[in-house]
């Protein structure tokens, strides 16, 4: 009997979804240039699951859309992932990708076609247990 709780809490454990965003970016350049790049949106995030800090901003670059986070900075956690949403509650939402770092400058690609306007907050976002770590309100 204590032989199958042991395997059990080994199963349940190996199956809990780690921290695995790393803690600093890899330094790699980007497609944005900031100083060739057309500001549309900027907001500040607020952390809702812990402390998160830092600026939120979309670009639009020869046509191409970024989400900038600089600076930035958050608690790790599991599954994190870069939303835009059109609501505050991310009901209607693109994912952009897997958060890059907890801190440190990071750049995503909107998908082309998106309709910047209608989208009017950044997440980051923990997929697996559907989350809300911070939230910035572009404006």
């Amino acid at each position: 009997m204590k032989l199958l709780i042991l395997i059990a809490f080994v199963i349940i454990a190996s199956c809990t979804p780690q921290n695995t965003t790393p803690s600093v970016p890899v330094t790699k350049p980007t497609a944005l240039d900031t100083t060739k790049a057309q500001l549309l949106k900027k907001g500040m995030f607020i952390g809702l699951d812990g402390p998160t800090s830092g600026t939120a901003s979309i670009y639009d670059q020869a046509g191409s859309k970024y989400v900038l986070l600089n600076p930035f900075e958050s608690h790790n956690g599991p599954d994190l992932k870069v939303y835009i949403s059109k609501d505050i509650n991310a009901n209607d939402y693109i994912r952009l990708g897997n958060l890059q770092a907890t801190s440190g400058r990071q750049v995503y690609s909107v998908p082309s076609g998106t309709t910047i306007a209608d989208f009017n907050y950044v997440h980051i976002w923990c997929q697996a247990y559907s989350v809300d770590f911070a939230r910035a309100e572009v404006k």
